[in-house]
């Protein structure tokens, strides 16, 4: 069961810093590490790492950064005909992390910006996905493609709008589901962080209308809540999942390591459990420097669960 994931490839540079800097303030690091990374690249090699069927279409720069993650992506075992070079430059991020995990990151497209909607649909038209993602380190109108062919193949869509760019109502009709974190959420319901702080009770009773004011009408809304865990409104029901308990080091990978296990576990468990495994692969990832690297196969997510109290779930049906 093929899922085709539209990538994006940064060569990624993290800052630990005591606290995120305010305007105009300069800071001492504490550590310094460098990665390959991007969202697509992260979740394109999660899952792999989780044996799943994955085609990563992963646009690069023609440099030494590019040249290295395609060597490094066909020791792992990922077709590298899916590999683009697609301008000069490869894409460049920088990352503040700070003592409690929190982060803010920049990202440079470079050859992200240069996937085209030719290219995503050549990709889907050869490759025959069951599922596609897609992330928006990669131009808009690139996903608006692969999503409407998606549709005319009966490939099921997931959707995570980040970095958050405002989404059609077009993209909106072709998404199934669609997992933002909660500083998204608040600005796709065009809420202005009011809701930032609400409680995972709220989140679990506020959803539903939040998603009428969208018109939404996918399959799974889901709104990840950090050491909440996260929220899903599905056609029936709306599901709560608590977080795994974990020391958070670097949260920066963690949503890709969410998308990741959602994407793997959507069919093979009932939506509760799926959700509980997408919560234990941000987890897993949220108390480790790096992401890349640690990124855990079925084994390491297996040990990983059976290791500490599974979190609370609870559940509403839906009214209509």
């Amino acid at each position: 069961m093929l899922t085709l994931v539209l990538g994006s490839y940064v060569q990624a540079n993290c800052l630990q810093v005591p606290d995120l800097p305010a305007a105009g303030q300069s800071l001492l690091a504490a550590g310094y590490w460098s990665e390959h990374g991007g969202k697509g690249l992260n979740v394109g090699v999660a899952l792999h790492a989780l044996a799943a069927e994955t085609a990563l279409l992963l646009p690069v720069g023609d440099d030494n950064g590019g040249r290295q993650i395609s060597a490094e992506l066909s020791q792992m075992g990922l077709d590298t005909r899916w590999v683009i070079v697609c301008a000069a430059q490869s894409g460049y991020g920088v990352g503040l992390i700070d003592a409690r995990g929190d982060n803010v990151i920049a990202v440079f497209p470079g050859a992200n910006a240069h996937l085209t909607p030719a290219m995503v649909c050549d990709a889907l038209d050869r490759s025959r996905p069951r599922r596609v993602y897609a992330q928006l380190e990669i131009p808009l109108e690139s996903v608006l493609a692969a999503f409407s062919a998606a549709r005319r193949l009966g490939s099921y869509t997931v959707l995570n709008p980040s970095p958050w760019r405002p989404i059609t109502s077009e993209l909106l009709a072709l998404t199934d589901t669609m997992i933002v974190n909660a500083a998204e959420a608040a600005t796709l319901f065009a809420d202005n962080g009011a809701r930032l702080t609400l409680s995972a009770e709220r989140w679990l009773e506020l959803l539903p209308e939040m998603a009428d004011t969208i018109a939404w009408q996918g399959d799974w809304l889901i709104v990840t809540l950090g050491d909440q865990g996260c929220v899903a409104l599905g056609r029936q029901e709306v599901i709560h999942v608590g977080a795994w308990p974990v020391e958070v080091r670097d949260a920066t990978g963690a949503g890709d390591a969410f998308s990741a296990g959602w994407l793997w576990a959507q069919d093979r468990y009932p939506p509760e459990h799926a959700l509980l495994a997408a919560n234990a692969c941000g987890a897993f990832i949220a108390e480790r420097d790096g992401v890349l690297a640690h990124l855990p196969d079925n084994a390491a997510l297996t040990a990983f669960m059976a290791s500490r109290p599974a979190p609370g779930i609870r559940r509403i049906s839906r009214a209509f």
